[in-house]
């Protein structure tokens, strides 16, 4: 069964568990304004005026112009293709008499993954449920789009498995790479000659893949490469995502390049990477179907301040899949009083990242993994940094 088809059959479920009669997607003209939601129902970009219902009687129906009704069909993502010719108020009005919402969920939100719905698109769809089925009350599609991203489908798993797989080979092999005197500019440029030899794609914007950061402090956050050159003795860390199959990685590695008369990296560092990685594990114990999402944030927050450190900088933990930033809960810092996805609950299917950092005299030691979350709690997509790793084909400690 194809992707599309497994996440319509989903959110049929979605649809009914959220107590919504109707979830509405209306979009034209998508390969320039695309919803986000799009590519997970839709094997095909929207030409003219297309909605797609999926209600919680189990219907999956597609409203499509003479233009694209054929090439939906063909799609096999819906129970129904329905026609409208050139008339589609006509065609709306037919639907909104047979479908009869209580209840229609439209896709506007605070969280862009859910807010793929124009303001004049909106606008147009409030005018017409005036005219055409004024008893039906309008509510956001938030929830259902948040649990349709983050409920992962096997084939979706087997995606991001690749797509971390794909991203740890390249981190493996830039380890030959660095060398002394080798700048942030020239990783970044090996990195991605590196991912258009393997025919995979960037994970995001491909100026910013990876993040490259060397030695005393790195530039925080997401940014270009710089001219910074690495130093014996200097702390390298990589932020990278590679995308396989559309679906996307992001993972932090941290490599150490020897002093004259080092044979091995220092203890301390070897010491922190450990704190670090107890701190994410004591996180981790809390990543459970049903736990908020601030929970295992702050247990690895709290992890790393018992040990002496101050807290990280980011949140802990967020959503991956057909973006490497993929919307619906977050594991971040909770903040009583502000609107925020980190109150939302974890569920299983759910993948995420989980993330710490630390920023020491030689540069940052960074650890990001793709976790998957199943019944019983969270375990690792990619596979884990056991060690910090000696650049230039230096032996391993």
């Amino acid at each position: 069964m194809m992707l599309q088809r497994e996440k319509v059959l989903q959110a049929m479920d979605i649809v009914r568990e959220e107590q919504v009669d109707v979830w509405m997607t209306i979009a034209r003209e998508t390969s320039m304004n695309n919803d986000p939601v799009i590519p997970l129902i839709s094997n095909v970009d929207f030409g003219g005026m297309t909605c797609v219902f999926i209600t919680a009687k189990g219907e999956s129906i597609c409203l499509a112009s003479q233009l694209d009704s054929l090439g939906m069909s063909q799609g096999g993502m819906y129970d129904e293709v329905v026609d409208y010719g050139l008339d589609f108020e006509a065609g709306f009005a037919s639907m909104m008499e047979r479908l009869k919402p209580g209840t229609m969920a439209l896709n506007y939100s605070q969280d862009v993954a859910a807010d793929g719905l124009t303001h004049g698109l909106y606008l147009y769809v409030v005018s017409l449920m005036e005219r055409f089925s004024p008893e039906t009350k309008l509510v956001s599609a938030e929830n259902i789009i948040g649990k349709l991203r983050g409920r992962k489908t096997p084939e979706e798993v087997r995606r991001l498995k690749a797509a971390a797989e794909a991203t740890m080979v390249i981190l493996r092999e830039v380890i030959d790479f660095i060398d002394v005197g080798k700048s942030q500019k020239d990783i970044h440029a090996f990195c991605q000659e590196r991912i258009a030899a393997h025919g995979w794609e960037n994970a995001w914007e491909a100026g910013q893949n990876p993040g490259v950061f060397i030695g005393p402090n790195p530039t925080i956050g997401h940014a270009g490469p710089g001219d910074r050159k690495v130093e014996p003795g200097d702390l390298i860390n990589l932020d990278f995502g590679v995308k396989v199959d559309d679906y996307c990685s992001d993972i932090q590695r941290t490599y150490y390049m020897l002093k004259d008369g080092e044979e091995d990296i220092p203890e301390i560092y070897k010491q922190h990477l450990k704190n670090l990685q107890d701190a994410i594990d004591e996180g981790m114990a809390l990543m459970k179907p049903g736990i908020e999402g601030w929970k295992p944030d702050r247990a690895a927050r709290d992890g790393l301040i018992k040990r002496g450190y101050p807290e990280f900088r980011y949140s802990f933990g967020h959503q991956v899949g057909r973006s490497t930033h993929d919307g619906g809960v977050s594991m971040a810092k909770l903040r009583p009083g502000k609107p925020t996805t980190a109150t939302r609950l974890l569920e299983e299917g759910v993948v995420l990242t989980v993330d710490a950092n630390m920023y020491l005299d030689r540069g940052r030691i960074g650890q990001e993994d793709v976790t998957y979350i199943g019944k019983n709690g969270a375990e690792f997509i990619s596979e884990r940094q056991d060690r910090i790793w000696l650049c230039h084909g230096k032996k391993q400690a």
